[in-house]
């Protein structure tokens, strides 16, 4: 019997957007007001190179979350340039909050799928967080008027791992006081949302609408194009049960 239902949120809930382009835009205007002058072309291609650690896999660094701060130094080190700490953090902050500026959108059906859900199930909100954190979106959601649909959320940057470590889905199951088999989780990325579902014992539900090809070694319990479908499947879930 599905007692909760968890969300992933990027491209689940909400549509992906890049801010990359402004983050390094804003880069090198904050550089060239402290007079390190570094050209546009070099510091976006350490940018492109270094900020989301793509030399690593999450599995070599055990799925930790990469914080913001750390982007930042790792970019800063391929130009051989060094910053003071308050002016780090001013960074920080800068690239954080960028999104507010132009927020994502709700992808269709969200906002009626949860208004279905919510006086039913338990909901919660289980979202990797790559330069945003938890804070931030939060505020997004809240401007989508979402956010109050979430009895519990949890984002990577608090719990300092990235789906599918099982510590993404073991915290908001406890603050649920949900049995894993007795929840099923939303998401759109096999190797973290499924893998990471299935792992710890729960149902899982594939957000397919790209039409990917069908997965050989990660197997959802479920497969859904539009977001909506997530209440009939649960629905009729509990009544075979």
């Amino acid at each position: 019997m599905i007692q909760a239902i968890t969300f992933d949120l990027w491209n689940t809930l909400i549509t992906n957007k890049s801010h990359s382009e402004q983050r390094v835009q804003f880069f090198f205007q904050f550089l060239q007001e402290r007079e390190i002058f570094i050209p546009f072309d070099e510091l976006k291609n350490a940018y492109d190179k270094k900020f989301h650690f793509s030399e690593v896999t999450f599995e070599e660094i055990e799925f930790r979350h990469i914080y913001t701060v750390d982007r930042i130094l790792n970019v800063l080190k391929e130009i051989k340039t060094e910053i003071s700490k308050v002016d780090l953090d001013h960074l920080r902050q800068e690239f954080e909050s960028m999104i507010l500026q132009d927020p994502p959108q709700l992808k269709e059906g969200v906002k009626k799928t949860l208004e279905e859900l919510v006086s039913s199930y338990q909901i919660g909100l289980i979202s990797n967080t790559g330069v945003t954190p938890g804070r931030i979106l939060s505020e997004v959601l809240d401007g989508h008027g979402i956010l109050d649909f979430f009895d519990v959320s949890v984002f990577s940057d608090e719990s300092g791992f990235f789906k599918p470590h099982p510590k993404m889905f073991k915290i908001p199951l406890k603050k649920l006081k949900c049995k894993a088999q007795n929840a099923i989780h939303v998401g759109d990325i096999l190797e973290t949302d499924i893998k990471g579902a299935n792992d710890y014992n729960m149902f899982s539900v594939w957000v397919n609408d790209s039409n990917k090809p069908k997965p050989i070694n990660i197997q959802p319990d479920y497969e859904i194009q539009q977001i909506y479908e997530v209440v009939k499947i649960v629905s009729n879930h509990n009544e075979e049960k």
